[in-house]
């Protein structure tokens, strides 16, 4: 090892290892030394070999086993990326269609693998620990049962403000509003900024919910395209703006949306912010993913831009820690006294024993321990899940494999329907949500949405080999026929591997 490299040492020992990896000497699944060895040969502290380690993990490289010790990661096979497709049409009213609706009947099937809906598996989520806390606060404080706190927990909200330093900005409890859920908070900002027949400006494919929200308000959805990495285009985003009042507001989920999954550059940001503020465009972030990035650091949220204190930003623990608990926040910035009044109309208060809980699971290190834990988890997934999709499924699908959040997002053989996906995996109880449910346009028909929440297991890695049989039927099909409950889908033979 090159001890004059100005780098730390761990990440020199990482770096050693990474070498060995993409050149063969250490390949997918081989044991790696174990920190104590590590340590000797490297001449180096049990904390730096370990650090070492934990940054591989972190990396994607490498996978901690439970008393069994680090080992090779197998890498999923590079496929091209989902095409960019620049086209913006004119605003219109959201009419969700039919497939959104069977959609949403069938979230809740509990056979389901992976799941239909976007989160977590309950054994990477910390119930026993939640519910020991939450079993304290409700014997310290009943009156939490039977009183509302219209404010929200001032605990909760001071943690909210400290966590923000983080993604590079700084909130004051006082003017952060406690939602119940992201959505909530998606709905008050809208209503803050906007109101029925304004246009709203939103990344395209976004996610359904606040498809419905734009629906629900009367508001008209104006679909800017979003590249499979990078996000937004801002060239296109431009283009759509340029004639004053067009468009009222904007809204964005900067980091690994549902369903695209990309990550917004921090360039990027500076200039979208300064773009919204100099057109008088009012931005609404949702920050719901922002800490499940897979990389060394959190990325800054939109509004550590933000020189006018006008961006509103959003975000829940549904993704990270309490789906069930349905807690969210928003910063509404110098929009508050709107927003505080919106809060008061629409559900008045959120329950207390839930959001002391998660404020003590903050202030005593659980959280920050869960996350690391949690984001190491779901970087091992997505590739997992990748890489099953690049043996099973046919040629000309295409993939962009994120750098944080849920989901992976496909692009099949363009006539291929996705409702015909949904309507044939549905019946194997397999989790697949269709492209066509994420627009009001036409142009993701052949995109899927599938989410690596779960950890992998042989029923997995079963589910992706006969989606992809399913998949490979569909490519052979001139147009879409919905399969009958008795086609036996599972009898497919297998195509060609991709990549």
């Amino acid at each position: 090892m090159d001890r004059s490299d100005g780098s730390p040492l761990y990440q020199r020992i990482a770096n050693q290892i990474e070498r060995a990896v993409d050149s063969g000497a250490l390949r997918a699944g081989e044991r790696l030394p174990s920190v104590r060895q590590l340590s000797q040969q490297h001449g180096v502290s049990i904390t730096t070999a370990l650090q070492a380690l934990r940054h591989l993990e972190n990396q994607g490289i490498v996978q901690a086993r439970p008393k069994s010790g680090y080992f090779v990661l197998a890498r999923p096979p590079a496929l091209p990326e989902p095409q960019f497709d620049l086209r913006v049409d004119a605003a219109s009213f959201v009419s969700m269609d039919q497939v959104l609706h069977e959609f949403l009947l069938t979230i809740d099937d509990a056979q389901a693998m992976p799941p239909f809906y976007a989160a977590p598996s309950r054994s990477l989520l910390p119930e026993a620990k939640l519910q020991h806390i939450l079993a304290g606060v409700n014997r310290r404080h009943p009156e939490y049962a039977t009183t509302y706190n219209m404010g929200g927990s001032l605990a909760l909200r001071q943690q909210i403000a400290r966590r923000a330093v983080s993604s590079g900005v700084q909130l004051r409890p006082e003017e952060i509003v406690i939602t119940n859920g992201g959505m909530e908070a998606l709905y008050l900002a809208l209503k803050t900024v906007a109101a029925p027949g304004d246009t709203v400006a939103l990344e395209s494919p976004t996610y359904f919910h606040l498809l419905q929200s734009i629906e629900s308000l009367g508001m008209r959805a104006l679909e800017i395209p979003s590249h499979p990495r990078a996000g937004i285009s801002l060239e296109a985003l431009d283009f759509a703006t340029q004639t004053p009042g067009d468009v009222t507001a904007c809204v964005l989920l900067p980091h690994f949306p549902n369903p695209g999954g990309s990550l917004m550059p921090a360039e990027h940001k500076r200039r979208l912010v300064q773009l919204c503020a100099e057109r008088g465009i009012r931005l609404v972030e949702s920050d719901i993913y922002g800490e499940l990035y897979f990389g060394d650091q959190r990325p800054p949220v939109l509004k550590s831009f933000d020189e006018h204190n006008d961006v509103i930003l959003c975000s829940a623990f549904t993704k990270t820690v309490a789906p069930g608990y349905r807690i969210g926040w928003i910063a509404p910035g110098r929009h508050v006294l709107k927003t505080q009044a919106l809060k008061m109309r629409t559900s008045c208060a959120c329950p207390m024993l839930q959001q002391e809980a998660l404020a003590e699971f903050m202030c005593d290190g659980g959280y920050d321990h869960h996350l690391r834990r949690l984001r190491a988890a779901l970087k091992s997934q997505a590739h997992q899940m990748a890489d099953a999709v690049a043996r099973y499924f046919p040629m000309g699908c295409r993939l962009s494999l994120p750098q944080g959040g849920l989901m992976l997002w496909i692009e099949l053989p363009r006539h291929i329907d996705s409702r015909a996906v949904f309507a044939l995996a549905r019946l194997e109880h397999i989790g697949v949500a269709p492209g066509a449910a994420f627009s009001i346009s036409r142009r993701f028909d052949h995109f899927i949405r599938l989410q690596y929440g779960e950890p992998w297991s042989p029923q997995m890695e079963d589910a992706m080999r006969r989606l992809g049989q399913i998949v490979a039927r569909l490519a052979q099909r001139p147009a879409f026929a919905p399969a009958q409950k008795d086609e036996p889908v599972h009898s497919l033979s297998l195509r060609e591997r991709v990549g």
